[in-house]
């Protein structure tokens, strides 16, 4: 699997040339990539020129592709198409997911994301706040029947910044968490396609109109880690809640793919962590048993 994730700012041409990414900028050299050393390209832009051949390699290498908005925010992504030998057969086992199995799998989800978002606490000194998402993390329920999940993410983000709406789309810090969540959120949905699995069919998420259910419920226990970095990066740089979601932040939030996470009790990279967790997934599936799900967790994590 590719390590490399290639953003794309300036008006060029990107195209195949002899199994390496090239890069053509309209003002400048152009420069080559191994292609098998990508994971991620993300078209900043819109004047880009993509050859089909280019496309068509980075679908048989399952190498992820974003475009973004008139905004620099990821809107869309080329993931490839039933990549999986036995599509078909994980395809009639995920339909087969039970009640009980799913709510179980959600279960054990949200217990981690709460866990991962104490950490963040932790991290800014208030330990006694993250003791009490510790405490609510252990209260949740098979399918979180009690909604635990909603009541500990009021607490974090009202312990995390004060007078904070996480609905301000003008907030730097809710421009910057969508930004990290949609970059793993792709990464995500390339991973289960990949594994075989619809994205659409979900365990918990079941919005008729969502093509990613799934990327959603797996998602979850990575929030906390983008909401670190974007914690950290508000912070050292002092910015203000008006300010701008520059380049140089996005590059710092894309960083996050190659940071040292916790999962199965071994250290990988969020990006590498992704799959694992995916396949255990996939194990769940087909020894019909939610306790062999692997979890991120922040243990030992660099950010």
């Amino acid at each position: 699997m590719g390590w490399r994730t290639i953003v794309i700012s300036k008006p060029s041409k990107i195209s195949l040339h002899k199994h390496n990414f090239l890069y053509t900028p309209n003002d400048d050299e152009p420069i080559s990539v191994p292609i098998d050393d990508i994971s991620v390209i993300i078209l900043e832009t819109h004047q880009v020129t993509i050859t089909s051949a280019l496309l068509s390699k980075l679908a048989s290498l399952n190498i992820l592709l974003f475009t973004c908005d008139n905004k620099h925010i990821p809107n869309g992504v080329f993931i490839p198409f039933h990549q999986h030998s036995r599509f078909s057969l994980m395809v009639h086992m995920q339909i087969k997911w039970s009640q009980a199995f799913k709510k179980r799998v959600w279960m054990h989800i949200i217990k981690q994301k709460i866990k991962n978002q104490s950490y963040v606490l932790q991290q800014n000194s208030k330990a006694v706040e993250a003791k009490e998402l510790v405490n609510l993390s252990n209260q949740v329920k098979s399918g979180d029947s009690t909604n635990i999940e909603s009541y500990s993410a009021k607490l974090y983000f009202s312990y995390l910044y004060k007078n904070f709406n996480r609905r301000d789309i003008s907030d730097w810090r809710n421009g910057a968490m969508n930004y990290g969540y949609s970059i793993i959120r792709g990464v995500i949905s390339r991973d289960i396609s990949s594994s075989g699995f619809i994205p659409s069919l979900g365990l918990h998420h079941k919005n008729q109109l969502n093509a990613f259910n799934l990327s959603d419920d797996i998602i979850e226990p990575y929030r906390a880690f983008v909401d670190m970095r974007v914690d950290k990066i508000f912070k050292e740089e002092n910015l203000k809640k008006l300010d701008e979601l520059s380049f140089n932040h996005k590059v710092k939030l894309i960083e996050l793919l190659q940071i040292k996470v916790n999962i199965n009790n071994e250290n990988t990279t969020l990006l590498n962590s992704i799959n694992i967790y995916v396949n255990s997934l996939v194990n769940c599936t087909k020894e019909n048993n939610f306790d062999l799900i692997l979890l991120p967790k922040f243990s030992n994590a660099r950010i």
